[in-house]
C-alpha cells in the first residue's frame, strides 16, 4: 500500500500563504506541485485555477473585513477581466507553449524590476 504524501497538504500551506501574504504567487507553487504529483501541463495550470480561486476569496474576504479594499473600488475591473480570463483560456490551447513561457518569464521579470523600483 502506497503511504500517503505529506507534499500535496505542505504545499497547500505554501501556497494558500503566498496568496494570502502576496496577493498573487500561490498559481506560480501550484502548477510545478501538480506536474511533480504526474498531472500534465494543462491539467496542472486548470487545476492550480481552482485551487487559488478559494484561496484567493478567503484572502480578498479578510482583506475587505480589515477594510483595506472595498468591493465598489473592484468592481470596474470585473467585466474587463472576465472577458480577459476567457479569451486567454480559449487562447491557450492555440499558442505555442515556449512563446507563452516567454512572455510570463518578461511580465515576472518587469514584476521583479518594479518591485526593486529599478523600473
Amino acid at each position: 500500500m502506497k503511504r500517503p504524501s505529506l507534499l500535496p497538504l505542505l504545499g497547500g500551506v505554501a501556497v494558500g500563504f503566498l496568496n494570502g501574504l502576496l496577493g498573487a504567487g500561490g498559481g506560480m507553487l501550484t502548477v510545478p506541485l501538480l506536474e511533480h504529483n504526474g498531472l500534465p501541463p494543462q491539467k496542472s495550470h486548470a487545476t492550480s485555477l481552482a485551487i487559488i480561486l478559494p484561496l484567493s476569496v478567503l484572502s480578498a474576504g479578510l482583506y475587505w473585513y480589515r477594510g483595506w479594499f472595498s468591493p465598489a473600488e473592484a468592481l470596474p475591473y470585473l467585466p474587463g477581466g472576465l472577458l480577459g480570463a476567457a479569451a486567454g483560456a480559449a487562447l491557450l490551447p492555440r499558442l505555442n507553449t515556449a512563446w507563452v513561457k516567454v512572455v510570463f518569464a518578461a511580465l515576472l521579470l518587469w514584476s521583479a524590476a518594479r518591485l526593486l523600483h529599478l523600473w
